[in-house]
């Protein structure tokens, strides 16, 4: 009976853990406390297979794992981690660890890889001093490099999934990133639709776009009792009903462990008609990475929409006291996004011009109203009270951290090129560009609107009172790309 060991510094994992190894087969099991307990247990007690944590205090996992492989180089190191750290897990293993697991913890995973970890050492353990180890050492080292070829795939599509933009950006590359990992002709994302059926997104234009009965089918049986499906070649395909010239893998896409949008189908691998549970491993490792993305993208889109809809409640109580304020941010922002069109400003400068163009003036309402709703001229005093408010809304906008660029577009939308403006007088290209933009758009409209103590200006005076000011309130780069733009040409836009 092989002896296991259970590294980690927290006594509930410790303990699952430990208990999980004991019903996995035919094993003992132990646990330390931390990476010094372990090491000391393994100098003196001796065990043939570590589980440990990576993230300890004192002695450290890796730590640990490069002191037993000086004390015993044939025990293997399995890394415990979780599914938001399974990056870190990788490159473990490209230290020398053996293999991985995540929490939370599937009896199937650690049982498959105890017997692989095992049987692997068991065959180490069989060569003698003096003999020939050229030809178990040439099969292990294949292994061991394909192996590596698969972590370092694992990784670059880690940090490609880290990098996607949105959800469905995510969901239209998969089939190619799940090709490129198990070396497969045809991959499929079938997505659950509202009406019960299933629709296909896939890596090749041949399986076009394919819509199938959710009811009664394989998939149905799969989303209620099983976490993957491997039909065998012969059986009927469930996309076409044809038998199957290679075995496919069916694996559900899920959200928050419960939740299924709907299923990855892979077949026709390119290296055999099978897969082997270190593939199945595989990809159901990239799925969790990909589930985890899911979610973290539906709960930003949540924290998001509501943090949207709190500040528009602001916003329309600054509208509510100020008439003229009354639909200026929409005016604005929507100028602004025509500038960052012109300019071809990333995505990213766009979302935040969209969110943050429509709160640029959220720090009105720390402006009193004798000031904001006075029907005249302001005095220079007066003024410098409505000056404040840059900082006033950046101050509301702070606390949610999220949103940086925002921010700065909120704080320094009134400073002017030639660093003449405020709140901090920055000037040039230390105004962030999307804040230079949304100066030129906010100066457009103020210009063009009604207020109490004087008409607005026509387009053309307001024209060239633009091109008269570039290069030294506005930056004349952003002046010039909005004299490009339909705003900047006088073309009236529906503002429904």
């Amino acid at each position: 009976m092989q002896r296991v060991l259970v590294v980690d510094d927290e006594e509930v994992v410790r303990d699952v853990l430990t208990e999980m190894v004991k019903t996995a087969g035919d094993f003992e099991a132990a646990s330390a406390v931390d990476g010094d307990d372990g090491l000391r247990k393994v100098r003196e007690e001796g065990y043939d297979i570590i589980f440990t944590d990576l993230k300890m205090p004192g002695l450290n996992g890796l730590q640990l794992m490069e002191q037993i492989h000086e004390i015993d180089p044939t025990i293997p190191v399995v890394v415990v981690t979780a599914h938001s750290h399974i990056d870190t897990a990788l490159s473990a293993m490209r230290e020398g660890a053996s293999d991985f697991i995540t929490k939370p913890f599937n009896l199937k995973d650690i049982r498959y890889v105890l017997d692989r970890v095992s049987r692997e050492r068991e065959i180490l353990k069989t060569i003698p001093e003096d003999g020939d180890k050229s030809r178990v050492v040439k099969t292990l080292n294949s292994a061991l490099f394909r192996k590596l070829d698969e972590i370092n795939s694992l990784l670059t599509l880690n940090l490609e999934i880290d990098e996607m933009p949105d959800t469905e950006t995510l969901m239209e590359r998969l089939p190619t990133m799940m090709e490129r990992l198990m070396r497969a002709r045809r991959v499929l994302v079938l997505m659950i639709r509202e009406d019960g059926y299933l629709v296909s997104r896939s890596n090749g234009a041949a399986d076009g776009r394919m819509v199938l009965p959710f009811s009664g089918s394989v998939f149905e049986s799969l989303r209620s009792d099983r976490d993957y499906l491997i039909l065998d070649v012969d059986e009927p395909s469930p996309l076409d009903g044809k038998p199957l010239k290679a075995q496919m893998l069916i694996l559900p896409v899920m959200v928050g462990g419960t939740e299924v949008l709907g299923y990855l189908v892979i077949t026709d691998k390119v290296e055999s008609y099978h897969f082997s549970e270190e593939e199945v491993k595989l990809a159901r490792t990239l799925l969790r990475k990909v589930s985890m993305r899911l979610e973290n993208n539906a709960l930003y889109e949540v924290t998001y929409n509501n943090l949207i809809n709190t500040l528009k409640s602001l916003v329309l109580t600054i509208e509510a006291r100020d008439a003229y304020t009354k639909k200026h941010s929409e005016r604005v922002t929507r100028i602004a996004l025509q500038i960052a069109d012109e300019m071809n400003c990333t995505q990213e400068e766009k979302d935040a011009i969209r969110f943050g163009g429509y709160l640029h003036d959220i720090g009105k309402i720390g402006v009193k109203d004798m000031i904001l709703l006075k029907p005249a001229r302001l005095t220079d005093s007066e003024f410098e009270e409505i000056k404040k408010h840059p900082v006033i809304g950046y101050n509301i906008v702070s606390p949610l951290g999220s949103f940086p660029l925002e921010k700065l577009l909120i704080r320094h939308h009134h400073e002017r090129f030639d660093g003449s403006g405020y709140p901090d007088g920055i000037a040039g290209e230390e105004i962030p560009l999307i804040a230079r933009i949304l100066a030129v758009a906010d100066t457009y409209d103020s210009m063009t609107s009604t207020r109490p103590y004087r008409k607005g200006l026509s387009h053309d005076v307001a024209i060239e009172e633009i091109k008269r000011c570039a290069g030294s309130q506005f930056d004349p780069e952003v002046a010039g790309a909005f004299l490009q733009t339909p705003a900047g040409k006088g073309e009236k836009e529906d503002e429904h």
